[in-house]
């Protein structure tokens, strides 16, 4: 849900940005099909987050969070990391 609210925060954000870097999006066109590529897809990632989220339980991610970290504090007792 925080997402979902977020949105328009987000948005504007971007419109603020894009109103900032007019003169440098303007220089070669490409700034702004990055802006516009990377809008669409952070909005598609959050519409599929929150689709996954409704119909699947987060239990494999927080087991996966918690055996990586007891395999980083084991790879750095042991000294395997630094």
């Amino acid at each position: 849900m925080s997402f979902l609210l977020g949105l328009s925060a987000i948005t504007l954000a971007g419109l603020h940005e894009s109103w900032v870097l007019r003169d440098i999006l303007d220089a070669t066109g490409w700034g702004a099909i990055g802006l516009l590529v990377s809008s669409l897809s952070a909005f598609a990632a959050i519409w599929g987050l929150m689709r996954f989220l409704e119909h699947s339980s987060t239990w494999l991610l927080v087991i996966y969070r918690a055996a990586f970290g007891i395999a980083l504090i084991i790879g750095a007792y042991a000294h395997w990391i630094s």
